[in-house]
This record gives structure tokens, sequence and C-alpha cells, in this order.
């Protein structure tokens, strides 16, 4: 596996430190919800707190995957990559994005 070259500029510097960011996001959140299946298949739970045990944990592995979803698109959407504008009033609701200056050719 060949290595990357170095960041040549700041901007170039950021991206690579979100998208760092946002794999190990992803492993970290991917390594929690394992663990919770797996805790929840091999447990030994009695059969009495069972469906409470399974309620807790649904809930939170899909708090877990949604927490999971929002960190990675936020870094990556709103890092590196672009700004969101969103604005609200009477006339109604917009979201603009924008790309950073020096990737706009």
């Amino acid at each position: 596996m060949s290595r990357l070259p170095p960041p040549a500029t700041f901007a170039e510097g950021q991206r690579l430190v979100y998208g760092l960011l946002a794999a190990a996001g992803g492993m970290f959140c991917g390594v929690g919800a394992v663990a919770l299946v797996a805790l929840l298949m091999w447990g030994g739970w009695s059969a009495r707190v069972e469906h409470s045990i399974v309620a807790i944990f649904g809930w939170s592995l899909g708090g877990f995957i949604v927490a999971m979803i929002a960190v990675i698109v936020g870094l990556l959407a709103g890092g590196p990559v672009g700004r969101f504008k969103v604005a609200a009033g009477r006339d109604g609701a917009s979201l603009e994005a924008d790309c950073p200056p020096e990737s706009k050719r």
C-alpha cells in the first residue's frame, strides 16, 4: 500500500483530520453496536426480564445508529466538504449549501 502525500494546504489538512474523525467515529459506533448485539444474545438474561432487556437494547441500538449517522454526516458535510445555511422566516424555510472557496474551479 502506498503512502498518501502530506497535505499541501491547511484546507487539505482539515479534510484529512475530518476524514479520519469520521472513519474513527464510524468504527467506534460499529464496535459498540456489535457489542450491544453480542451482550443481548449471550447475556444469559432470565425469562422474566428478557422483554425489558430487548426493549432497552433495541432503543439503545437505534439511538447509537442515529448518533453514528449524525456524527459522520456532520463531520463530512459540515466540515471540509461544504457549509450548510438554514433559515426560516415568514416566507418559508430555505437550505443553502456552499463549497469552500478553494474548491471552486
